[in-house]
Order: structure tokens, then C-alpha cells, then sequence
């Protein structure tokens, strides 16, 4: 949990149009020291319109915190936004009219980065926290799909057992595209919604080389391996052939075009880990990203 930009969501939250009557917020802390805590009283103090409900999760892990805040939701709509990410005024109600409007089981928007004062150039020009965006109405599949922000319905979450999001992912990520891919196998349908825009802080520990390679790997190496489970060790084993020649290709494009600029090489390299993580994805080692 990140208590300043939370207090910067909770406030934009406060100023949906969808009238606040119609809506809960629920504020899971990951963090059994409630480090949130403070923060959201402040919030409840400032916006007692707003009905807030805050719990702590214990277990340590992404899908622990995730599966406490479904469980904890009375709403027949979950709507689901990071706790470092602030949402427009028409937010909420543009995801639920696009969603009604296409009969879809879920209503997703885009996440557009912000940059701080100081970002350095390069990192904007690798387009790294960038993320794809389509035309209001588009259907798209699951591999697209994430929790950043989205509108589901209740039912249709809650009715994967035991638990909505795997606790496999709980420390490498790929929970959300993994209930999306089981929600997909479901028949649910999926619309893009290009109005409701939410702002993704990235912050300075994140506009790093190496954390773009860290997480380029770790993205690459969980997807596989939850691919691989279902594939032949002899396929797996081709597909970690391709990733290996990947590797290598791009790690050694990136430093010829290295006199380009940084961020050509950022995103080449960025490609050669997602090769190497098809190698990693033959063994049972996962790479944490989120203690």
C-alpha cells in the first residue's frame, strides 16, 4: 500500500459524477503494520459522503489482497483501480454505461502514466509504461485485460473457486490476466471503454534500465510457465530454444543502436529479457515482485 497516492485516489473517487450513494469503497492494507490507516481516516473525515470500508491482509502477496477485497464487496459491479492510480470525474460512469450499453461482462479503460517533474527523457520515449488503448465499443480478448482499471461483474468474479485470483501469483503478478483468461474460458465478453481514463503515478525506483529488465523477465517467465503447464516438456522446451535466440538477437541489436538513443536500446533489451524468461519459465523458480 502507498499511502500518499492513496489519499490522491480516495479524493478522486469523492468527485465521481456516479452519484456515491450507488458505490463502496473497500481499502485492503497488505501491510499488517496499517500503514494505510491514517490515511484513510483522513479520508473519512474529509469526504463523509463517501462510504469507506478498510481491513487489513495478512498474508503477503497481491492475490491475498485482491481476494480480500472481493470477498469484502456487497455490489453486484466490482470495480477495480490501484491504490497509486487516480481516476477522472466520469470514471465510474462512463464504465458502467459503456458496459450496459454492450451487454459485456467487463468494461476496461485506459491506464495513462504520469510523469513527475525530473523524469528523464529517455524514459518517456521508450514508451515502456505505456499501454495498448482501442476505440470505445471494442471487444478484446483476455490477454489484454488487467485490474488497473475495470468493471466486472460481481458474479462472474466470485463464482471462480476457491479463490478468484491464484495464490500462485500472489508475489510474481499475472493474478489479474490469470482471472481474465479463466473469466475468457467462461464465455465472459470484455469492452473497451477510452473515455474512463485513470493516471498511473511512476515513480523515480521505477525509471530505471533495471527495472524494466526485471520486470520484462519476470512478466515473461510467469506467463510461460503458466502456459507451459499445460504443453508438452518438449514444447516448452522449444519454446525456451526461441527465447534463448530472442535473447541474444535483441541484447546485442540493443547495443548496436545504442548511439540512437537510450530508449531504443531500453525497449530492445526490454524484448531480450521477455526471450531469456521463456528459459526461466522451464523451472518452478518464481521471481517475486511484489513481498
Amino acid at each position: 500500500m502507498r499511502p500518499e497516492q492513496l489519499g490522491l485516489l480516495l479524493e478522486s473517487l469523492s468527485k465521481q459524477t456516479f452519484p456515491l450513494v450507488n458505490f463502496e469503497v473497500i481499502v485492503v492494507d497488505n501491510d499488517h503494520s496499517a500503514s494505510a490507516k491514517s490515511v484513510v481516516n483522513e479520508a473519512i473525515r474529509l469526504y463523509p459522503d463517501l462510504y469507506i470500508l478498510y481491513e487489513i491482509e495478512p498474508n503477503q502477496g497481491i492475490s491475498y489482497a485482491r481476494n480480500h477485497t472481493v470477498a469484502l464487496a456487497k455490489g453486484d459491479l466490482l470495480a477495480f483501480i490501484d491504490d497509486d492510480e487516480c481516476a477522472n470525474q466520469n470514471w465510474l460512469f462512463d464504465l458502467v454505461n459503456t458496459m450496459e450499453k454492450y451487454r459485456a461482462d467487463a468494461a476496461l479503460g485506459p491506464v495513462v502514466p504520469h510523469y513527475p517533474q525530473g523524469t528523464r527523457q529517455w524514459v518517456i520515449n521508450s514508451s515502456f509504461f505505456e499501454r495498448p488503448r482501442f476505440t470505445t465499443g471494442t471487444f478484446i480478448k483476455g490477454k489484454t485485460c488487467r485490474t488497473g482499471n475495470a468493471l466486472i461483474v460481481a458474479g462472474k468474479v466470485k463464482s471462480r473457486q476457491p479463490s478468484p485470483f491464484d495464490d500462485r501469483f500472489a508475489q510474481t503478478g499475472y493474478e489479474d490476466q490469470d482471472l481474465f483468461k479463466w473469466l475468457e474460458e467462461q464465455g465472459c465478453k470484455f469492452v473497451w471503454c477510452d473515455e474512463a481514463e485513470v493516471h498511473e503515478e511512476v515513480p523515480a525506483i521505477r525509471q530505471s534500465l533495471s527495472y524494466m529488465l526485471e520486470r520484462g523477465l519476470r512478466v515473461s517467465a510467469t506467463y510461460w510457465q503458466d502456459v507451459n503447464r499445460e504443453r508438452s516438456r518438449v514444447r516448452a522446451f522449444m519454446e525456451a530454444l526461441i527465447g534463448v535466440g530472442i535473447g541474444f538477437v535483441f541484447a546485442v541489436w540493443g547495443l548496436c543502436i545504442f548511439p540512437a538513443g537510450l530508449h531504443r536500446t531500453a525497449r530492445s533489451w526490454v524484448i531480450s529479457a521477455k526471450g531469456f524468461g521463456r528459459v526461466i519459465a522451464l523451472t518452478d523458480y518464481r521471481l517475486a515482485g511484489y513481498r
